[in-house]
């Protein structure tokens, strides 16, 4: 530490090497020798919040652990970027990825807790290693210095400030979390009573003389199809069930399949250089996430295109992912631009220009976790083709889907604007944070 910086902090206070104040001694032991305890892996502690998530017991782990003792600074040395730091109230093994600190009559690990969780040290951490997995050695960071006050009552009465304003701050956030889920709820709300007609119900009724029974509508689309197809018409499959939910009178449900085409798509050969990186938009999985479509990560050419079953599809096609454990499978989009796409997602294109591929995209946002469930298969859940054609879908005329859609919008995008201000507001109040325990660590409280 230089002099200029010991220079800056209040009369009385020190720069000292961590390793001189503490040393993670902890023993190490197997947890079979400790069933009975907690077990804490990295992922049961939450990343900036210094908050346990969880835990499980001992006896369900074998690797060797660290015993812990209440009072003591659990300190995560992998990827030290997620600034994984708490200190329990009670006796536990924890996982060797925690750098243990039990507490001295030097150093009140409260405060030695908020100086490791500080945005400074943070980030002095993260600059000592690098590659996917950064772990940091306490031999690594030992002469790091840490400002001290002239005594440990110094230290517990700064620790007491930094609290109280954390429990202001922290109350605020978990008004804002209240929000968040709120307007989470509320959106499917939405969502749900634009695709039950709920939404629209009294402008249904205003104009329910000028309305075309979705009967019609879907003969209209059965003649497209036939036309489109050119003597090589195949009758799509009807819907095997319909739903308990009861639509309104000029609505009426339908499969997918029997309004929609569907197309899944494929990958041209990664070997064949000429195929890739050509002026035609290439959609993968990924990049269907409940969004629009205005750039795709990746391109491919004209040879490209016709040396797979490919197809371009144009603007307004509905996109569905069909693979994935994770968030991607259920999960759908909408291009704006003419774009190809890979076998693991669906193409769902209108038959009829007047239907809204919005409405389409609304009605699978709110279905999600239900066609997610749609999935088969032992490894990998999945969907495809015939499971996408048959997906159940409460079909208005073309005049009800546009009202639909203007009405939903105009609701969702208030709960966009809401949520966004509820994120910079959070993220205030984080930096509100680490700039008060600078300035505590400075001194200045």
């Amino acid at each position: 530490m230089s002099e200029m910086a010991q220079r800056e902090l209040p009369e009385g206070w020190t720069f000292k090497p961590i390793g001189e104040i503490v040393q993670p001694t902890r023993p190490r032991v197997s947890p079979a020798e400790k069933p009975d305890l907690p077990f804490l892996g990295m992922d049961h502690i939450e990343a900036q919040t210094m908050r346990l998530l969880g835990s499980v017991p001992a006896s369900s782990m074998k690797s060797s652990a660290v015993h812990f003792q209440p009072g003591d600074v659990l300190y995560g040395r992998l990827r030290p970027y997620l600034n994984k730091v708490f200190q329990p109230t009670f006796e536990g093994l924890c996982s060797a990825e925690f750098i243990v600190f039990p507490e001295t009559e030097e150093l009140d690990n409260k405060y030695l807790q908020y100086f490791l969780n500080s945005s400074s040290f943070v980030r002095y951490a993260t600059s000592l290693n690098s590659g996917d997995r950064p772990r940091v050695k306490f031999e690594q960071f030992s002469s790091h210095c840490i400002p001290l006050p002239p005594t440990v009552n110094d230290q517990k009465r700064i620790v007491a400030k930094i609290e109280e304003l954390f429990s202001h701050i922290d109350a605020g956030v978990d008004e804002l979390k209240k929000t968040q889920r709120l307007l989470k709820q509320y959106r499917q709300s939405v969502l749900k009573a634009a695709v039950t007609g709920e939404l629209t119900k009294e402008w249904r009724e205003e104009n329910k003389d000028k309305l075309e029974p979705a009967s019609e509508l879907l003969n209209r689309v059965l003649v497209e199809k036939q036309k489109k197809a050119k003597g090589k018409y195949k009758e799509p499959e009807p819907l095997e069930e319909v739903p308990d939910i009861i639509l309104p009178d000029t609505w009426q449900w339908v499969a997918i399949g029997q309004v929609f085409d569907v197309y899944v798509g494929a990958t041209p050969s990664r070997k064949e250089l000429k195929y890739w990186d050509g002026g035609i938009n290439w959609v993968s999985s990924g990049e269907v996430a409940f969004c629009r479509i205005k750039k795709t990560k990746e391109t491919i050419t004209d040879d490209g295109l016709k040396n797979t079953s490919a197809e371009l599809h144009p603007p307004g096609t509905v996109m569905l992912g069909m693979i994935g454990e994770g968030k991607t499978r259920g999960q759908a989009a909408i291009l704006d631009i003419h774009a190809a796409h890979n076998q693991n997602t669906a193409a769902i294109v209108k038959c009829v220009d007047e239907m809204s591929s919005e409405y389409l995209y609304f009605y699978l946002m709110q279905q999600y976790e239900i066609t997610r469930r749609r999935g088969s298969g032992n490894n990998q859940k999945a969907l495809n083709k015939t499971r996408v054609q048959a997906i159940e879908f409460p079909l208005p005329s073309v005049q009800e889907q546009k009202e639909i859609v203007a009405l939903a919008q105009e609701k969702l995008d208030s709960i966009e604007r809401l949520e966004s201000e509820i994120s910079i507001f959070m993220k205030k109040a984080e930096r509100n944070k680490q700039s008060f325990l600078s300035w505590s660590f400075q001194g200045k409280t």
